[in-house]
């Protein structure tokens, strides 16, 4: 069995493949940022394109996302938090890949729009502008920050408690 590159641990064909192939479309937010993952780890631009909209799509550059995709290492993807409502959602999440033997880590928050029945991808926040939550539990000032930034609490998320 193969597993779907997006973590999911289900076999490729049954998750993000149904959205590839366009058997399916995405029912929620989170399973379109997958399925947009998985496109790129195979650098399928095209798929990329079809679930984007205004503004996300407004500079994109498809020759230059697909030389970047096929050049990239796709190691993992983690969504952190996901969240929606009737016509809008959020997926946050990092994506973890290696370029020129570096390791980089994406980190984003996704706004997703549902639009005459699907999902699309209409922008994103760099870690900078990513709204910080509070945690239901407490977190050591020494502990490394639930965010995913590997960055100690006390200096990232736990700075302005």
């Amino acid at each position: 069995m193969e597993h779907c590159p997006c973590g999911s641990l289900k076999n490729y064909d049954n998750c993000c493949g149904l959205f590839i192939s366009e058997k399916q479309s995405p029912k929620t937010p989170e399973e379109l940022m997958r399925s947009r993952y998985t496109a790129y780890t195979q650098a399928n631009i095209d798929y990329i394109s079809k679930t984007m909209r205004s503004p996300a799509n407004d500079n994109f550059a498809p020759e230059e996302a697909k030389r970047w995709a096929e050049e990239a290492r796709w190691l993992k993807l983690e969504v952190v938090h996901a969240e929606q409502t009737a016509d809008k959602g959020f997926v946050e999440f990092l994506a973890h890949y290696s370029l020129d033997n570096k390791k980089h880590i994406i980190h984003e928050l996704s706004e997703f729009h549902l639009i005459e029945g699907k999902w699309y991808y209409v922008s994103g926040k760099g870690p900078d502008n990513i709204p910080r939550r509070t945690p239901s539990y407490k977190i050591g000032r020494n502990e490394t920050c639930p965010c995913g930034s590997q960055k100690k609490y006390k200096v990232c998320c736990g700075k302005s408690i």
